[in-house]
């Protein structure tokens, strides 16, 4: 079924400019961070950008998450809201009542319970209905290299109903950081983006330290 026109514009958000793609209203996509700076520098700036125009909602399994971190960074955090869920049951309780439109970012997707792939096709229905913008994440220090795909199928069940995967990384030297990323799939406006990035991130990482 179609909800809306589908020219019309969705919202989106991006972590930073110079990250290579964004993420748009009615999309879900999952993230695997190899390291926790990695997924810290991602995921407080994609929240403090992403409440600038609304609510965000971080959901996790006991996940813990920084308001004083995030304050570094956010001027207002007052439309940030924080729960804990354990299953996909749960998740999906969650995601019933959070504000449509809103981006909502779930840590340690993994670790929750009764995980199946059509626990996933209900989320995604969830994420079209609503035009949430939801994002997935999972950090491991675990992770198969030579065989991403097999570890998005491994972590997330069903890969092929998401917009975006990508695998998220840090290297610094001699005190200068990147960010660097592989993406796997990212949506049709931004398919250039497919392949591997190496961004500078040193004014984006300095207040998180």
């Amino acid at each position: 079924m179609f909800f809306k026109p589908a020219e019309l514009q969705p919202r989106e958000v991006k972590p930073f400019d110079a990250f290579p793609l964004s993420f748009a209203e009615g999309s879900m996509s999952a993230m695997i961070a190899a390291d926790g700076l990695a997924e810290t520098v991602f995921l407080y700036h994609l929240i403090a950008n992403a409440l600038e125009n609304g609510p965000a909602y971080h959901i996790g399994p006991g996940a813990s998450f920084s308001v004083k971190v995030l304050k570094r960074i956010a001027e207002d955090v007052s439309n940030l809201y924080a729960g804990n869920v354990y299953s996909v049951e749960e998740l999906l309780q969650a995601l019933n009542v959070v504000e449509d439109g809103s981006l909502v970012v779930v840590s340690l997707f993994p670790a929750l319970l009764n995980r199946s792939a059509g626990g996933i096709v209900e989320v995604r229905k969830l994420v079209d209905r609503k035009g949430l913008i939801l994002v997935l994440g999972h950090s491991t220090i675990e992770l198969n290299e030579l065989d991403l795909p097999g570890e998005f199928r491994r972590f997330y069940d069903l890969p092929e109903i998401f917009d975006v995967l990508a695998v998220l990384r840090t290297s610094s030297y001699r005190g200068h950081y990147r960010l660097n990323m592989t993406v796997l799939r990212a949506p049709p406006d931004y398919v250039s983006a497919v392949g591997d990035h190496s961004i500078p991130i040193d004014s984006l990482i300095k207040p998180l330290l």
